[in-house]
């Protein structure tokens, strides 16, 4: 059977996780087929897209460094997003920061602060 998944991984072959069921997840959450659809055209055609991504065969590799902080701020403002699951696919934990806020924390370390951010 084949899955629909947007941001979905497991770390198991079986668990609760896994690909082996004809549903449709998003960030590991079942989510049905409308809600799916609506998040995977928010993704593709607004927030990610000027990316070369093909969301539906998870062929994203080399496009994740042209993500922007924007960007990653706006997915983290999906109501099913879960930071730990981003980690997972991307193989990063993604700055949600917005780019003013980048901006001003690179002023701080170059003026020789410290910054400690904590992110979701």
């Amino acid at each position: 059977m084949t899955e629909s998944n947007i941001f979905c991984a497991s770390k198991e072959y079986d668990d609760e996780n896994s690909f082996q069921q004809k549903r449709y997840r998003a960030f590991n959450k079942e989510v049905g087929k409308e809600r799916y659809e609506a998040i995977l055209n928010l993704i593709k055609y607004d927030i990610l897209k000027d990316l070369t991504l093909d969301l539906d065969k998870n062929l994203w590799k080399d496009e994740w460094e042209k993500v922007t902080n924007e960007q990653w701020k706006r997915l983290s403002e999906i109501p099913e997003y879960d930071g730990d699951v981003v980690e997972m696919v991307v193989g990063f934990k993604p700055d949600i920061t917005d780019d003013k806020t980048a901006e001003a924390i690179e002023v701080l370390k170059k003026a020789g602060y410290k910054i400690i951010k904590e992110l979701r």
